[in-house]
C-alpha cells in the first residue's frame, strides 16, 4: 500500500482521468439514488390527515402493469360510509370527489393543467387534508367556492373557472392555506366521477390499525393505513414516477457502464506507458500478483478520494432537478428531494466496484510484462492490436455485415429495427479495429501536408504510436456515431409518423386544447366537427377498457379483441359506478384494440369529468375558453411532442453522460500521452523546434485523431440514416425527408475537440513551456525502489 500511495503522488497526473471518471460516475449514482428514493409513492396531500382511507376493489393486470381501482357505485358508496361511521373508533367517513376545474385568467386556463385534472374537491373532502379554512366561510350552495389563499382572490370576489362542462363564475366565500378549489358537496357530486376513496377521521386515541381491522370490508374495498396510503395516489401520478424512474435506471446503467470504459481504457493506456516501469518491478523480483495489487491498489486509492468526492456532490446538487423533473412531467407537483445518506454510501460503494472492475483486465496483461522490458529504449508500438481485439471486432464485423444482409429481404417495419442493430454492432467493431484503421486513416488525410514540418511529424507520430491515438479516436468514433445514429434515427421517424399521421386527417383545421388537459362539452358544442370522448368503463373482472363516445354509433361496437359477438349484452361499469347491459351492435376491425365506441351521449352521462382531445373541424371555428385553432399538420407536431419531449429528454440525458464521459477518456489519454512523451518534446527542442511549433504538432495531433474518429463514426451511422429513412418510406408509402442532426454532432465534436486541445495544452502551460525531460529524471516506480 505504501509503494501505492507513492506512485499516485508521482504520477498523479496519469490518474485525473479516472478520478474524474470516477467523481462524476459517483456522482451521478448518488443523485440519482437521491431522486430515486423521494420519487416514491406518497399519501396525496389531499387525504394526508386521513388516518385510514378505504380504497374501492382493485384490479392488478396480468402482464404486471399498473393496478387500478374501479368506482363503486352510489349505492355501495352509501353502504361503505355508513358501515364505517358505525365501526367504534371513527369519527367521520368521507367519499373523496375530485373533479377537473382551472381557473380562468382573461379567458384563457392558468396553472398546471396536469394538476388541474383533480384540483377541483367537494367541502367535505376538505376534512381529508391538512388545510384549514383561514377566512371566511364554507360554501354551501351551488356556484360557491373556497380557494387557495396564495391566489389572493378576495373573499365576495367573482372567479371565472373552466370544468369538464364549460366556463362558469363561482363567489369565493372562503379562503384555504393549501393548494385546490373547494365547492359545496352537491356540485362536486355534479362535476366528479365515481368514487375510488374513502378518508375515515378517527376520534382521539382510536389506533387506525385497530380501525381498519374492524371495518369488515371483504370485496368491496382495503383499508389502507400508514404508508400503505400512498397507494391511493392518483394513477397519473403514479405514471409519471414510473416515468422519472426509468430515467434514473437508465442514467445509472449508463453511468456505470461508461464509467468501467473509462477506467478500464485509462487504465490499459496508461500500462502501456508503463511497460518498463513494471518490468523494472518484474526484474527486481515482483510476482504478477503482486504487480496486479499493486495496480488494483492504486486505483482504489484514487477511486476512494473521487468516491467522497463524488457521493457529497451527486446528493447536493439532486435537489436542483427538482424543478426541471417536475416541468418536464417526470414527477407530480410538489416533488422534494431530501439528504440520503444510504445513497451515498451505496454510491461509494458502487464507485470502487467499478473501479476494480475497470482495472481488473488491464491488470491481468500488465503484469505479464516481462523483465527485459526495463531495458527498452525505443517508444514504437511494435503492437497495436491484440488477438482479442482482432477476434471480437471481426466477430462484430461479421455480425453487423449479416444483419444488413437481411436488409433486401425484409419487410418495411422490420428495416428500422434492423438498420439501428446492424449500425450499433458495427459502431463497437469500428472502436475495437480502431488501432488497424486510424493510422491508414490519419496518414491519408495528412498526405497533402506531408511535405511541411508539422504535417510530417503528425504523420510519423502517427504511425508509431497507432494505440495512443486510436485510445483517442475510438471514444469519439463511439460517441459522434451513437450520437448521431440514435438522434437522427428519432428525429426521421417523428417525421415520417407525422407524414402519417396528417394524412389520416381529411380536414384542414382541428380545435385543440389551450392551456388545458382538454375541450370542455361547451367547446366541443360550439363547434361545426366531428369528435370523440375518451373515458374508461370497467368489466365484470375490474379490468379497464377504453371507451370512446362517438355521434356516430347507436349501441355498442367492440374490438375483435374482446372477443364479443353481435347481439351480446354485455354488463359494463362506467366511471361513475353506475352498472349498466350495453348490446354489441358491431364488431369491427376499426376499432382499436380492446377499445369499445358508445353513442357520446351516454359516455357524458356517465362521465361527468371526460374532456375531448379534438374536434376535426368541417366549419368556421369558434372561439372558446380553452380552445384554440390549429392546422392539421400542427396539431399532429403537437400531439407528437408531447411523447417526444420525454424522449428528447432520455436522448439527452444518456448522450450527455456518453459525451461527457467520451471528452474525460480523450483528454485523460491525450494528458497522459503528453506527459509521458517529454523525451520526445525533449529531442524537438534541442534539433531546434521552439515551444510554439512542438505545442502546433501537439494540438494537430489532437485534433486529426479527434477528425479521424469523427470520420469513422459517420462512415457508419451516415450510410445507416439513409437506410433507415429508406424503411420508413416504404413503410408509410411516402417520400420521408432524411433529418441530420447537425447541432448534436456539432456539439459532440465540439466538445470532444475541445478537451482534446486542452488536454495537450494543459502540460506546456503548467510548466511555462515545453515538458522537457529533467535531468535524472526517472519513473516513480524507479525512483520508489532507488529510495
Amino acid at each position: 500500500m505504501i509503494l501505492a500511495k507513492e506512485m499516485v503522488r508521482h504520477r498523479w497526473a496519469s490518474f485525473l482521468g479516472t478520478f474524474a471518471a470516477l467523481a462524476v460516475g459517483v456522482a451521478v449514482i448518488s443523485g440519482s439514488l437521491a431522486l430515486w428514493a423521494s420519487a416514491q409513492p406518497r399519501t396525496p396531500k389531499p387525504l394526508a390527515a386521513a388516518e385510514v382511507l378505504i380504497a374501492s376493489p382493485r384490479y392488478d393486470p396480468p402482464d404486471g402493469g399498473f393496478p387500478t381501482y374501479r368506482p363503486w357505485s352510489p349505492e355501495e358508496v352509501d353502504e361503505l360510509v355508513g358501515r364505517a361511521s358505525r365501526t367504534p373508533g371513527v369519527a367521520a367517513a368521507i367519499p373523496d370527489r375530485a373533479f377537473y376545474v382551472q381557473r380562468l385568467v382573461d379567458g384563457k386556463p392558468a396553472g398546471n393543467a396536469r394538476d388541474a385534472v383533480h384540483s377541483g374537491r367537494g367541502w367535505a373532502s376538505a376534512g381529508l387534508s391538512p388545510y384549514g379554512l383561514v377566512k371566511g366561510n364554507a360554501p354551501d350552495r351551488p356556484g360557491e367556492v373556497v380557494v387557495d389563499a396564495a391566489l389572493g382572490v378576495p373573499v365576495g370576489g367573482q372567479l371565472p373557472v373552466l370544468t369538464a362542462a364549460g366556463p362558469a363564475t363561482w363567489t369565493v366565500t372562503g379562503a384555504i392555506d393549501g393548494p385546490g378549489l373547494y365547492v359545496d358537496d352537491a356540485t362536486a357530486r355534479s362535476l366528479a366521477g365515481g368514487v375510488t376513496v374513502i378518508g375515515l377521521r378517527l376520534a382521539p386515541g382510536a389506533d387506525a390499525e385497530r380501525v381498519a381491522d374492524g371495518l369488515g370490508l371483504g370485496a368491496l374495498g382495503e383499508p389502507l393505513t400508514g404508508t400503505e396510503r400512498s397507494a391511493a395516489e392518483p394513477a397519473r401520478d403514479t405514471r409519471t414516477r414510473w416515468i422519472g424512474a426509468q430515467l434514473i435506471i437508465a442514467t445509472v446503467l449508463v453511468g456505470g457502464f461508461v464509467a468501467v470504459f473509462v477506467v478500464a481504457s485509462t487504465c490499459a493506456f496508461s500500462a502501456s506507458q508503463r511497460r518498463r516501469e513494471i518490468g523494472l518491478l518484474r526484474a527486481i523480483g515482483a510476482t504478477p500478483g503482486q504487480v496486479r495489487r499493486l495496480l488494483l491498489a492504486e486505483v482504489l486509492l484514487v477511486a476512494l478520494g473521487a468516491g467522497v468526492l463524488g457521493a457529497v456532490g451527486g446528493a447536493l446538487l439532486a435537489p436542483l432537478l427538482e424543478g426541471p423533473f417536475v416541468a418536464v412531467g417526470l414527477e407530480p407537483t410538489g416533488f422534494q428531494v431530501g439528504l440520503s445518506w444510504w445513497a451515498m454510501g451505496v454510491s461509494l460503494a458502487a464507485g470502487l466496484v467499478v473501479a476494480a472492475l475497470g482495472v481488473w483486465l488491464s491488470a491481468r496483461r500488465t503484469s505479464r510484462v516481462p523483465a527485459l522490458d526495463a531495458l527498452r529504449e525505443a517508444a514504437v508500438e511494435k503492437r497495436p492490436m491484440t488477438p482479442s481485439r482482432w477476434i471480437v471486432g471481426g466477430l462484430g464485423v461479421v455480425v453487423g455485415g449479416g444483419l444488413a444482409a437481411l436488409l433486401p429481404g425484409s419487410t418495411a417495419e422490420q428495416k428500422p429495427t434492423i438498420v439501428l442493430c446492424s449500425a450499433m454492432v458495427l459502431l463497437v467493431a469500428a472502436a475495437l479495429l480502431a488501432p488497424a484503421v486510424v493510422v491508414p486513416l490519419v496518414r491519408l488525410v495528412t498526405w497533402p501536408f506531408r511535405r511541411g514540418a508539422t504535417g510530417m511529424l503528425v504523420r510519423e507520430g502517427t504511425s508509431v504510436a497507432a494505440r495512443r491515438v486510436a485510445s483517442t479516436a475510438a471514444p469519439v468514433l463511439a460517441a459522434v456515431g451513437f450520437a448521431v445514429l440514435l438522434v437522427g434515427t428519432f428525429q426521421t421517424a417523428n417525421e415520417a409518423v407525422g407524414i402519417e399521421d396528417t394524412a389520416k386527417i381529411p380536414e384542414s383545421a382541428v380545435a385543440a386544447p389551450s392551456g388545458a388537459p382538454g375541450l370542455s362539452e361547451a367547446a366541443v358544442q360550439a363547434q361545426r366537427g366531428r369528435s370523440e370522448l375518451s373515458s374508461t368503463v370497467y368489466l365484470a373482472s375490474g379490468e379497464p377498457i377504453r371507451a370512446t363516445g362517438s355521434a356516430d354509433v347507436s349501441g355498442l361496437a367492440a374490438a375483435p379483441s374482446l372477443g364479443w359477438r353481435v347481439g351480446e349484452s354485455v354488463p359494463l361499469r362506467f366511471v361513475d359506478g353506475t352498472v349498466q347491459s350495453v348490446t354489441v351492435t358491431q364488431v369491427s376491425d376499426d376499432v382499436f384494440i380492446d377499445t369499445v365506441v358508445l353513442p357520446r351521449a351516454l359516455v357524458r352521462a356517465h362521465d361527468p369529468t371526460a374532456l375531448t382531445e379534438v374536434v376535426y373541424l368541417s366549419g368556421a371555428f369558434a372561439p372558446t375558453a380553452g380552445a384554440e385553432e390549429l392546422t392539421a399538420r400542427a396539431y399532429v407536431e403537437r400531439r407528437a411532442a408531447v411523447e417526444g419531449d420525454l424522449i428528447d429528454l432520455f436522448l439527452a440525458v444518456l448522450l450527455g453522460i456518453s459525451v461527457g464521459y467520451t471528452g474525460l477518456a480523450v483528454a485523460n489519454t491525450l494528458l497522459m500521452a503528453t506527459y509521458g512523451r517529454r523525451q520526445e518534446f525533449t529531442t524537438l527542442h534541442r534539433t531546434g523546434a521552439t515551444t510554439g511549433q512542438t505545442l502546433r504538432v501537439v494540438v494537430v495531433e489532437a485534433l486529426v485523431a479527434v477528425g479521424a474518429g469523427t470520420l469513422l463514426g459517420l462512415a457508419v451511422a451516415v450510410p445507416a440514416l439513409f437506410e433507415a429513412r429508406a424503411g420508413l418510406a416504404e413503410e408509410i408509402g411516402a417520400d420521408v425527408t432524411l433529418v441530420m442532426p447537425w447541432g448534436t454532432l456539432a456539439a459532440v465534436v465540439g466538445v470532444c475537440g475541445a478537451l482534446a486541445v486542452a488536454a495537450s495544452t494543459l502540460p506546456f502551460l503548467r510548466r511555462g513551456g515545453l515538458p522537457l525531460l529533467r535531468r535524472g529524471d526517472l519513473s516513480a516506480g524507479a525512483r520508489t525502489m532507488a529510495g
